[in-house]
């Protein structure tokens, strides 16, 4: 069941009765969008293949709603478009990234979005020689994965765009400024017997960017991503219900695996270096601690309809799930920033509270208290109990009161007491 602290609101998505006979042919629908940084543009995507930028405010009151479109771009990819990404490379500007049902990648300059209608488009675009037969503002089109595109990532210079894909290949695009000759320095500094050119597909044009590494194929979908151990790591949640985990750096073959899922992982949530959440398909939303790997506990769930997508919010007060039951809830996520928060405030006075703890032990606690506030959920999952945690929380008790040069008062039963006078 989901407990009142954490259940903050459910908004019930509108369903229509359809009034007309049923088509065979499907229509347009939207299935991908994402905000800008500053949340005043709203870029979707269609199963057409179309992509679309609008004005929020505008789209938000129904009086201007038809007049919110700031520019449509129709076949924008050859296949419908699954995943939508925005980031921001240092030497092109914003940007913004799809994928498609049939591996297709395509990176879109905005500015030349936005100008694809006037005749400055053309003059912009002649800046890529070979970009010349792609749809005006794409500026670089991939078509080294054959499956469908499920999520992007960037690393935190938005250096390095990695792609997870169903067909089990994780692809590594170089984002940085190439040279005169249209390789990158960093590629050009290498010694010879570490540059090993990567055959492309006929349809990839890379533009300003470059194909740097393809993972090896895995025997299972990649359905989700997130970077952790300050970008140390990449973990990818599979078909299969494991996380698998690369290695920065390391585009080979997986470096660890987390299994306990009964089903898909279709959606990743990062919550610091350590923690994560995953939303599966048999509809529960989990907290995850990877490497060491350990289950924390269970958000919430979704009454078994598989979860799609989670975001948290501005603020970092609540945390968005999705799912295939026509909700959409919000939890509250006080249990994972209200700690930080706290910390900043107080300053000095949570040394004084932490009676000689180090970050280690407060880690610890931090844990603990996603646990004890998710307890009533865990027992639904197949997960294996881990009997040594009392056993550790009892030794870190026992050493943070030893350090702090406390000694607990023994106080007598009463049998000691009755005896203690004869």
């Amino acid at each position: 069941m989901i407990t009142p602290r954490h259940a903050v609101q459910i908004c019930d998505i509108p369903v229509f009765k359809a009034t007309t006979p049923l088509s065979t042919r499907a229509g347009p629908s939207c299935r991908a969008t994402i905000f800008n940084p500053t949340g005043d543009v709203l870029f979707t995507a269609s199963n057409g293949g179309s992509i679309a930028a609008l004005d929020v405010n505008r789209a938000s009151h129904y009086t201007t709603s038809d007049d919110s479109i700031l520019w449509k771009i129709n076949q924008a990819s050859p296949y419908g478009i699954h995943a939508l990404y925005h980031m921001h490379p240092p030497h092109i500007g914003e940007c913004i990234v799809t994928g498609d049902d049939e591996g297709v990648v395509r990176i879109w300059d905005v500015r030349s979005c936005a100008n694809s209608t006037s005749s400055a488009s053309k003059s912009s675009a002649m800046a890529f020689q070979d970009c010349m037969s792609l749809p005006s503002g794409c500026i670089s089109s991939f078509h080294e994965n054959s499956d469908l595109i499920s999520s992007f990532q960037t690393d935190t210079s938005c250096n390095t765009l990695l792609v997870s894909s169903s067909d089990g290949v994780l692809t590594v695009i170089d984002l940085r400024k190439s040279g005169g000759d249209g390789h990158h320095a960093a590629i050009q500094s290498r010694p010879q017997s570490m540059m090993e050119p990567m055959k492309l597909h006929p349809d990839t044009r890379q533009g300003p960017f470059r194909l740097f590494r393809k993972s090896d194929a895995q025997d299972d979908e990649l359905l989700s991503m997130c970077l952790m151990k300050n970008g140390k790591k990449v973990v990818c949640g599979t078909q299969q219900g494991v996380l698998n985990f690369w290695s920065w750096g390391t585009w080979g073959d997986i470096s660890d695996r987390f299994p306990g899922h009964p089903q898909s992982i279709d959606a990743l949530l990062k919550i610091d270096e350590d923690t994560l959440l995953s939303g599966s398909s048999d509809g529960v939303i989990r907290i995850l601690q990877v490497q060491p790997d350990r289950l924390l506990g269970v958000l919430g769930h979704h009454e078994g309809f598989p979860v799609e997508k989670l975001k948290v919010g501005a603020g970092n007060k609540i945390i968005g799930s999705m799912s295939h039951d026509c909700y959409i809830r919000m939890w509250d996520a006080s249990i994972f920033y209200d700690d930080d928060d706290d910390d900043n405030e107080n300053g000095d006075d949570d040394h004084e509270l932490n009676d000689g703890r180090n970050d280690e032990d407060m880690h610890d606690v931090r844990h603990r208290d996603m646990e004890a506030a998710s307890e009533p959920e865990s027992n639904e999952d197949d997960w294996e109990d881990v009997d040594s945690d009392d056993s550790m929380d009892s030794e870190s008790d026992s050493s943070s009161d030893s350090g702090s040069g406390k000694v607990k008062r023994k106080f007598k039963s009463e049998n000691e007491e009755f005896f203690s006078d004869l």
